[in-house]
């Protein structure tokens, strides 16, 4: 896997970790690298020699792992040996052997010292260096003491040796913290994948010939050229030839777009078909992949509750375990003997190493976000991920939310059955002429409106219709009711009727004349999302109480309420949903708006927690605590579930910590732990939580869960683990 690359967090000047991502504790140092614990530093030296080969690099982390596991072996079968032959010497032979051992355990432990002791060491005073205090500094303490003892005994040919818990000690950490190493990496691996989506090498018109270009050195103007499969580098538009390209990663909409010059491309979407040669219109950090990525990143800093619950504990633990440590060696010194204070002190140190406790939130998280920044789903923070499973009430815009936004003709109505295709040819000659929404519904029922001439000179009157007048100078008028009317348009017997039906009462109505009278009479609908039923479901099952709040008028809501089995609060001005919100917080407690993130920002601001919709090319929008990036409204219920998936985990991984860490150290500073013991135990704590936070890294037992989206991830993986080089 490859690194990330290590950057400063402005708001606090404090390092991120170069190989994972992590935050780390206390102002960044002038180094080129810097790591959150040893073990990273390890993990990464590991990636660089696997990356450049062994034969490179004959004494790389991976190699320094193995010897002394190795060495580590040997030590144990000497010291297992002097405990049964030649620990209590009667006979020369004994004493001989009893040197022997002893010597021989001391120089195949040494090799270990150095090569896995001094990384634990450097990252200790490089620790200090920043003015932090970790259990890194109390774990190389602890083992320097136990290697500086059991040389002056077998210097001084008496007393015990611990070299084989110090080697132990440093295998099972160094192992350990590897493993929680990989585990961190892997928790970042969805925003690695989001950052591979683009090409590193692009292809670069200069002087009239492509030239190879790093991505990174393209700026805003350059002229790219980008072939059929090929992903587009950056934002830009199309200067010259036609694509379809696939932007269901941004939009959620599985139907490829076609694209001509003139046209915006999406850095990030997928070449389908077609050489394009366009221009950049945004660096390469930035456009509407770049926002994303720099999003996500951002919310995986941020803390919520119960990472600021963990820090605030972590604060204080490092000088509770160094006093404990320190009693319990002085007390089981002064009881029995320095020796064996000095390994329960020891494993005082290392079954409370907080490696879990400092993993127990943060890895759920960032694990949790990289899973629904893959489904599209964009969290503003860790603690908007927290909040969601906390909502009690949903309120629902319409327009644009829980409908399409696009009307659609339901029925065509003609005041002589006969006349139905002049009908519809006159209104595919006017409507092409205007981009009202009511025009283009009409166009699309009319399928074949675009191999029909449009009307030259077409009028349009802001709120009434259009007028125009064909080639023999007759008027044609299209438009409301009122419109008809005010055009001098009589009406007949059929179209009236039509007018007075009950069932149209609610339906918006646009009507053709021409020759004088009214000749037809198109029935709009307002389309509602085809994902919206089961959306509102999954609310439903949740116990979360909905609404659905819009502007439109009452007739029209009571069809709505009638169809999705919700109440609708209609009529409503901005302010009005904003009263609405806070009504309902008063009610039910916590509550959630879904909006469209544009006319429902106020709504969006004044919730406790805010969605918008569709923000696949906006990421940007500050009122919503979270963006989808599609409009698909299955992905609400999925978030929810997902977040309260999340706090279960954290909390779990707390409550294991807690009680772990708290009966690991009454049990240790008893003396009834040995320190090889403890080691394997800390391991095994961390991974527990490791594991139960990756996790989150899956879709999983979530409800709601798309196959389609799996699908796409997928293929996402494998595209972005196979890209080398400027074709993917």
């Amino acid at each position: 896997m490859k690194p990330s690359v290590a950057t400063s967090t402005p708001a606090t000047g404090s390092a991120t970790c170069h190989y994972c991502g992590l935050p780390m504790s206390g102002p960044a140092l002038p180094e080129e690298r810097s790591y959150c614990c040893f073990g990273c530093r390890f993990a990464d030296g590991m990636a660089v020699q696997n990356g450049s080969g062994t034969a490179a690099r004959p004494m790389g982390p991976a190699s320094a792992l193995g010897f002394s596991v190795f060495f580590t072996m040997n030590v144990v079968m000497m010291t297992m040996a002097l405990w049964s032959y030649a620990d209590q010497a009667a006979t020369p032979f004994e004493t001989s052997l009893r040197s022997f051992l002893r010597y021989g355990a001391m120089t195949f432990s040494l090799p270990v010292l150095l090569m896995l002791g001094r990384p634990l060491v450097s990252h200790a005073f490089t620790g200090l260096r920043r003015g932090v205090f970790t259990t890194d500094l109390l774990l190389a303490t602890g083992v320097l003491a136990a290697y500086a003892v059991s040389i002056v005994h077998t210097l001084r040919g008496n007393g015990h040796v611990y070299f084989e818990v110090g080697c132990v000690i440093l295998v099972l950490v160094t192992l350990g913290r590897w493993l929680e190493a990989g585990g961190r990496s892997h928790a970042s691996a969805a925003l690695e994948q989001l950052e591979r989506l683009v090409p590193d090498m692009v292809r670069r018109w200069e002087s009239g010939k492509e030239v190879s270009t790093p991505r990174l050195q393209i700026v805003v103007g350059d002229c790219l050229h980008v072939r059929a499969g090929e992903r587009i580098p950056l934002d830009g538009r199309v200067w010259q030839g036609r694509g379809v390209v696939d932007e269901q990663f941004f939009t959620g909409e599985s139907t490829p777009v076609e694209k001509q010059p003139g046209d915006s491309l999406l850095g990030g979407s997928l070449n389908l078909d077609g050489d394009l040669l366009i221009e950049a219109t945004s660096p390469p950090t930035g456009g509407a992949l770049g926002r994303l990525v720099e999003a996500v990143r951002t919310a995986r800093l941020s803390k919520g509750r119960y990472q600021l619950l963990s820090d605030a504990w972590s604060q204080f633990f490092f000088p509770i375990i160094g006093v404990v440590a320190v009693a319990a060696f002085f007390v089981h010194g002064l009881r029995v003997n320095w020796d064996y204070g000095l390994l329960t002190a020891l494993s005082v140190v290392l079954i409370a190493c907080p490696c879990a406790l400092a993993l127990a939130t943060p890895l759920a998280v960032w694990a949790a976000l990289g899973t629904t920044a893959k489904r599209g789903v964009l969290f503003r923070s860790g603690a908007a991920l927290e909040n969601l499973g906390g909502v009690r009430a949903i309120r629902w815009d319409k327009t644009g939310t829980l409908t399409t936004g696009s009307p659609r003709v339901q029925r065509l109505f003609c005041e002589r059955p006969l006349e139905q295709a002049e009908v519809e040819r006159m209104a595919a000659r006017i409507t092409r002429a205007s981009d009202h929404v009511f025009s283009q519904a009409i166009r699309e029922y009319l399928a074949a409106a675009d191999q029909i001439e449009s009307l030259p000179g077409v009028q349009t009157v802001s709120g009434r219709g259009l007028r125009g007048i064909d080639n023999q100078g007759e008027t044609i008028a299209l438009g409301s009711v009122r419109w008809m009317d005010d055009c001098g348009l009589a009406w007949g017997t059929s179209l009236s009727a039509v007018l007075n039906e009950p069932q149209f009462a609610t339906c918006p109505l646009t009507a053709i004349g021409f020759g004088g009278e009214v000749r037809g009479i198109f029935v709009l609908e307002e389309t509602v999302r085809p994902e919206a039923i089961e959306a509102l479901n999954g609310c439903q099952e949740m116990g979360l109480n909905q609404a659905v709040l819009t502007g439109d008028r009452i007739e029209r809501a009571a069809v709505l309420a009638a169809a999705l089995g919700l109440p609708v609060l209609a009529g409503l001005l901005p302010e009005d949903k904003l009263a609405a919100i806070r009504a309902a917080h008063q009610q039910f407690g916590r509550v959630a708006m879904v909006g469209d993130g544009l006319n429902d920002a106020p709504a969006l601001a004044g919730a406790d927690f805010g969605i918008a919709l569709g923000c696949g090319a906006d990421v940007s929008r500050d009122s919503a605590d979270v963006c989808l990036l599609s409009s698909d409204l299955r992905l609400i219920p999925w978030a929810y579930a997902f977040s309260r998936c999340t706090v279960r985990t954290i909390r779990t991984n707390l409550a294991w910590s807690f009680g772990y860490n708290s009966l690991g150290v009454i049990v240790a500073a008893s003396g009834q732990l040995h320190p090889a013991v403890a080691a394997a135990l800390m391991v095994a704590s961390s991974l527990m939580v490791l594991g139960n936070s990756l996790r989150l890294s899956t879709d999983g037992p979530y409800p709601y869960s798309d196959p389609g989206k799996k699908d796409s991830e997928a293929r996402l993986q494998t595209e972005s683990a196979s890209k080398t080089g400027v074709a993917p």
